[in-house]
Formats: C-alpha cells, structure tokens, sequence
C-alpha cells in the first residue's frame, strides 16, 4: 500500500521516530527510507521552529487522544534535504492496537499548486491594470473628439468677432472660456489616461510552448469542468520570442477562457479546444487557437476586437480588445476567423528576434 499510494507517506512511531516511508516520500523530501527510518521525523522534514510544537502536538495527542491536525488536510510548510523549505498539504491519521499507536502521515508536494495561485493572481491584477488602461483610452477617444470640435467652433466664432466692427467683449468673453474649459478638460482626460496606462513591460526571450503547457495547467479544472478535450500541436525547436510572460499568459488565459466559454451550450458534437504553434512565413511565430462552439456573427466579425464590445449583457467587453493591445504592444496582432466547419480561430502573430533585427 505505501508504494503503490501517489502521494508520499510517512509513518511514524508514538515517539516521533520514522518507523517507515515510501519511494515518493524519498522523491519529495530528498532522503532515502534507509536514512530516514530509525530517525526522528522533526529532525528531517519539519523546519526547526516548528518542531517544539510538533513533539508537543505529538504528547498532547497521546496523552488526551485528541487533535488538531489529525485526521485534516491542512497546509504547512515541509524541510528537504538540503535544507529548503517547501509547501506542503498534510493529513495524519492514527493507527492503533492494543499496545502501541502509529501515525500514518499522506503528504503532498503543493509547490506548483502556490506558483500557479500566485500566477493566476498576477494575471488578474495585470487584466484589471489593462482594462483599466483601455478604458481611459477609450473615454479619451469618446469625448476628445467632441471637447475638439467645441474648441474648434467657439476659435471660429473668436474669429468672426475680431472682424466686427461692434464692441462684443460680453459675448467674447464667454466664448474664450468655452475655449479654456474645452482645452483644460482634454488636459484631465489625458492626465487620466497617463494615470491608469501601464509601465512599459519588462520582456524577456520566452518559450512560447512551454507558455501555453503552463496556462492548460493553470486552467486545467475550468476545462474539464465543462468536458472540454485539449488537443495541442506545439511545433518542435521553436525559436524564442521576446515577449512578457505576464502579458502573453493572459493573452492564452483569455483565448482558452472565451473558447472554453464559447463550447458551453454545444450539445451535438464534442466540445474540443485545439492550439497550435507553427513558423509563420519565417518572420513570425504563430499561436492559433480553436474551439467547436457556437461561432462568431458574421456581422460582428469586424467589431469583435474593439473596446467595449461584447455579445453579453454582463460584460465589459474589454478582454478581446487588452488581447489586441497586448500582442500589438509587442509588434503583432492577433486575428480572429470562422472555425472549420464549427467555432471561432483565434491567431496571435508574434515577431521573431531573426526576423527583426
């Protein structure tokens, strides 16, 4: 049972002595079973300031036969081998007979869970920065264009009333503050769309395959939940792209998302979510990405990228278009299609570093 158990598992004596420990207890915590049994276990894979409270935890429990952490699924943190702490997720469970106890200890490795939580975190906080960026921009395009045409109108009528021979002060002087007001809206628009732009990203040379096996992983339980398959054709030895990775997750994090969105209500053929890497005409790579949902309107099909479009009542509309943002940011664009025969295509166009120097 101890080597055939996924996670690692340790057991242990009433005196906090190893008594044993299976192959993935090895792989996690870096010491073999010979030199882990006959060992005290706080000595091995508990950092140092928690182990008066585990001997103590440990007596409490033999003493009254009750427990905090036993028998729970709780977080703590783990000691390896060569000293580095780690996230761990721990449940113990007490084995009795007539003469003695043990504790039989499951222990799982949750360091790639953390990072992905802390991922996924950070691709929020860079989609509410974005929106927040493309919705300034758009307010400035919105009501720019109008405060425009107001100071373009009252400098004509300034004009008309410097060639009169009538003394219109009065009706001058307001007219200038038309002109003033007009100029020093557009100087707040601008401030705010300054205020919420983001910083210039930080790029670096990134494997672009690697991206997308970490973004299917970090949204892996959305896409079984609604029974989609993921079918990946990642290119081999493809060149790196300079590129933020924060940014180019949530491009992929977004495409996967509206895909997987998109296949929600189909019920007569297989939900199936498609992604592809490929060389593109040897000047850019290309990322595609494909669903079997409902489609895109053709009527919508020109308007689907811009800011604040949206085919939903509780939406923004916003996402679509930080993806165009971000992938133009980086000197592509991102293109968007009719699936064959069912769906939405999805095309980011990266340039390669050959390409462009």
């Amino acid at each position: 049972m101890l080597e055939t158990a996924l996670d690692a598992v340790v057991v242990m004596k009433s005196d906090g002595v190893v008594a044993d420990w299976n192959d993935r207890a090895a792989g996690v915590f870096g010491w073999s079973r010979d030199e882990a049994v006959g060992r005290a276990m706080a000595d091995l894979i508990i950092p140092e300031r928690y182990r008066e409270a585990h001997r103590n935890g440990l007596q409490r429990y033999l003493e009254t036969s009750t427990g905090t952490v036993l028998g729970t699924r709780i977080e703590v943190a783990g000691l390896r081998k060569n000293g580095k702490e780690f996230p761990v997720e721990l449940s113990i469970s007490p084995v009795r007979d007539s003469k003695s106890v043990l504790f039989v200890g499951c222990v799982r490795d949750i360091t790639d869970r953390n990072a992905l939580r802390l991922a996924r975190g950070e691709v929020s906080r860079v989609t509410q920065r974005m929106a927040m960026g493309e919705m300034a921009a758009s307010i400035v395009r919105e009501i720019g264009q109008p405060l425009e045409a107001i100071a373009a109108n009252a400098n004509a009528g300034l004009r008309r009333l410097a060639g009169s021979a009538l003394d219109l002060d009065e009706v001058r002087s307001p007219l200038q503050r038309v002109v003033n007001d007009s100029q020093r809206a557009n100087e707040v628009i601008e401030k705010i769309r300054l205020i919420f732009s983001p910083d210039p990203p930080s790029k670096a040379l990134l494997n672009v395959n690697k991206v997308i096996r970490d973004v299917i992983t970090l949204v892996r339980g959305e896409i079984e939940n609604q029974r989609v398959s993921v079918r990946t054709e990642l290119a081999s030895e493809l060149p790196p792209v300079q590129a933020n990775l924060v940014q180019l997750q949530q491009v992929i994090v977004n495409l996967v998302a509206n895909a997987v969105e998109a296949m929600h209500d189909v019920v007569d053929r297989h939900h199936v979510l498609g992604i592809k890497t490929e060389i593109y005409e040897t000047t850019h790579l290309l990322i595609t990405v494909e669903d079997t949902g409902t489609g895109i309107d053709p009527n919508d099909l020109d308007s689907i990228l811009e800011p604040f479009f949206t085919t939903k009542s509780n939406r923004m509309g916003m996402g679509l278009s930080i993806c165009w943002s971000i992938i133009a940011n980086h000197g592509g664009r991102l293109a968007v299609a009719h699936g064959r025969p069912h769906g939405s295509i999805f095309q980011v166009f990266l340039p390669l570093e050959t390409a462009s120097a």
